[in-house]
């Protein structure tokens, strides 16, 4: 038994196996249960159960991004110079104006995307086995899911050891990698094909943790090689691996039993290893720029403070109440209701395991690294697909908590006012991370956004005949624009259907909008919400333009054949917006639908008309399924 778990795991085996200190039932099925808990063997009843449950996920087909990296690496003729061959599969937008004009002429990008926009995340690992299975199998999805759950596997094994070697062979090891496998917020990473890099970071992660354990309690000095060639490979996967830092420096503070000075410079050669690895990166062309929601912490430290006050009890909220992606439902989450809500009830906890950390040090190692690993992914909107490093600290302090609140001999405060709210909030636990957490993996697995029809129906495009390819066509204002058009040209091509010559969206999904024509080639539309607001999928429109570089009254983009011109400004977003074609608006070289797809006809001259419903899901799901019905 290791000297770090010694004192919890020697509780443990008291709470179970102790005849002295137990009752009778402790002999029976509860001993036995324990000990089934304990064992090194446990983690292939967890395997088979997290797979079990997930398994579904194989039919899951691609969805969104997948379809983009599918035309990268099975080759486009027509859009070939952009895409840029399968190394760049992750590299989205260069940051180059020209670039990101050719993807506005198409329709990839929406008529509002800031020019300067970049997004190159250096995934150098996945992409390598993105390119693996498109050569081995480039039309079996299914096979592709099946390498996401094989990596899946990978990462509970890892995190089992991890979780042994922390806490020692005790039931609260097997209770927290169980806790760990059926997480429902892990279900993007496993039923997404393109979401696999969070699994690959996660595993070379906690490898890298493991092998530091190894060399700092064990004395292995080979460990110390491998800890960071693991920790190089953690953040050529994902950007996110950095927080496996998070666990490097916890380890230090609390569990490394060398002299202070000593433990912290132990810490150096994963900092070298990190700043080769950002020197590099941005030597490569590798960052992100001008982006809405996305934001680098270096060069835009002001940005990212604001979004860490914003994002951070959101994203724990969604850790510990499994609620992170309502946040994409507000505009604006900094002092809406849901953000009191989610401060409020992080506040509780930490006042709830405020007593357990001041006694056990172990817990105050999850807490660390989990309070850590929160703050890199403050760099992205909250969804609970980004949890993966905070939930391996969560789930190891859970598990001590419980302890402390259940145990017959656990640490538990004395005092009658903290057990009679923490009884009931562990077990309010126990309800959303042992009942309902595997139901809803199971679920979110199988259909990570949804429906899968939903998905198939938008990113796909209606249907035309041959003369769609003389034409450019225009959605006046249909539902979810920036997360579906951009689909539409690549997802033909590969369909070997006729295509249009472009794509354009003048408003913004749903809510009420006001279409007037002012002139033989010229329509103005106004949305009375303002755009990139109002709805859910505002959030992916958001994604196109930072907020510190907002469009101006005046502003005039010009795309192939048309040029939006900004009329009129609401806190700070685009209200009223003109659109003037190079073509007479009834030309037959513009084909017009309305949000439902359906074709539709310009207003004569000078009139005026209403469009759009307000955010109704029923009304939004019956309009999709009626536009697959039509276009299948």
């Amino acid at each position: 038994m290791s000297r770090l778990a010694e004192p919890m795991a020697i509780a443990s085996i008291a709470v179970m196996e102790n005849a002295n200190d137990q009752s009778d039932l402790s002999h029976g099925l509860l001993a036995s249960l324990g000990r089934g808990l304990a064992s090194q063997w446990f983690v292939l009843v967890v395997v088979a159960f997290a797979l079990l449950l997930t398994f579904s996920s194989i039919h899951n087909g691609l969805i969104w991004d997948d379809y983009y990296h599918r035309a990268v690496l099975s080759g486009s003729d027509q859009y070939g110079q952009w895409l840029r061959g399968p190394q760049a599969m992750m590299r989205f937008l260069t940051g180059n104006p020209e670039h990101a004009q050719a993807w506005m002429d198409i329709g990839f990008l929406p008529w509002w995307t800031d020019p300067n926009i970049k997004a190159e995340f250096m995934q150098l690992i996945p992409t390598q086995t993105h390119i693996l299975d498109y050569w081995l199998w480039p039309d079996r999805p299914e096979l592709m899911h099946l390498h996401n759950l094989a990596w899946f596997a990978l990462l509970i094994f890892l995190a089992a050891r991890f979780y042994r070697r922390i806490l020692g062979p005790t039931w609260m090891a097997g209770v927290a990698v169980l806790l760990f496998a059926i997480e429902d917020g892990h279900a993007f990473p496993i039923g997404w094909i393109c979401n696999r890099n969070t699994l690959i970071a996660a595993s070379f992660g906690i490898g890298c943790l493991m092998a530091h354990d190894a060399w700092r309690r064990d004395g292995k000095r080979w460990a110390f090689g491998l800890a960071l060639v693991l920790w190089a490979a953690s953040l050529c996967s994902k950007e996110a691996g950095i927080a496996t830092c998070a666990y490097l420096f916890a380890y230090a503070l609390w569990l490394d039993e060398s002299r202070l000075g000593q433990r912290f410079l132990t810490l150096v050669p994963y900092g070298v290893v990190l700043v080769v690895w950002r020197v590099v990166r941005d030597a490569l062309g590798y960052g992100v720029a001008n982006m809405g929601h996305y934001i680098d912490p270096i060069t835009d430290p002001a940005r990212f403070a604001t979004a860490l006050l914003e994002r951070y009890p959101v994203f724990l909220f969604g850790q510990w109440a499994g609620l992170s992606d309502i946040s994409l439902f507000f505009s604006s989450l900094l002092g809406s209701a849901y953000w009191w809500i989610a401060a409020g009830y992080v506040g509780l906890l930490g006042l709830l395991f405020w007593p357990l950390l001041r006694r056990d040090r172990i817990a105050r190692f999850f807490a660390t690294g989990m309070l850590l690993a929160v703050i890199p992914i403050c760099a992205t909107f909250p969804m609970d697909r980004l949890l993966m490093f905070v939930g391996l600290g969560a789930f190891g302090l859970l598990v001590r908590f419980w302890n402390a609140v259940f145990a017959a001999d656990g640490p538990r405060p004395a005092t009658l006012v903290w057990r009679a709210v923490a009884v009931p909030v562990a077990l309010l636990l126990v309800l959303l991370h042992v009942v309902a957490a595997p139901r809803l993996l199971a679920v979110r697995a199988a259909s990570p956004f949804g429906p899968p029809e939903f998905s198939k129906a938008v990113v796909h495009g209606p249907r035309f005949d041959q003369t769609i390819e003389e034409q450019d066509l225009v959605v006046v204002n249909p539902p979810l624009p920036a997360m579906a058009m951009g689909y539409w040209m690549i997802n033909y091509e590969h369909d070997g259907m006729p295509s249009p010559q472009s794509v354009r969206v003048l408003a913004v999904g749903l809510g009420r909008v006001d279409v007037k024509r002012t002139g033989d080639r010229t329509i103005e539309v106004r949305r009375h919400a303002g755009y990139f607001a109002g709805y859910p999928g505002a959030f992916a429109d958001n994604l196109f333009r930072s907020e510190r570089r907002p469009l101006q009254v005046g502003e005039q983009i010009q795309l192939a054949r048309m040029t939006a011109t900004v009329l009129d400004i609401a806190d700070g977003r685009p209200q009223v917006v003109a659109f003037r074609f190079d073509a007479p608006l009834e030309d037959p070289s513009l084909r017009w639908l309305d949000g439902d797809f359906n074709p539709w006809t310009p207003p004569e001259l000078g009139e005026e008309v209403s469009m759009g419903k307000e955010w109704n899901l029923r009304e939004v799901w019956t309009n999709i399924e009626s536009f697959r019905d039509k276009n299948q």
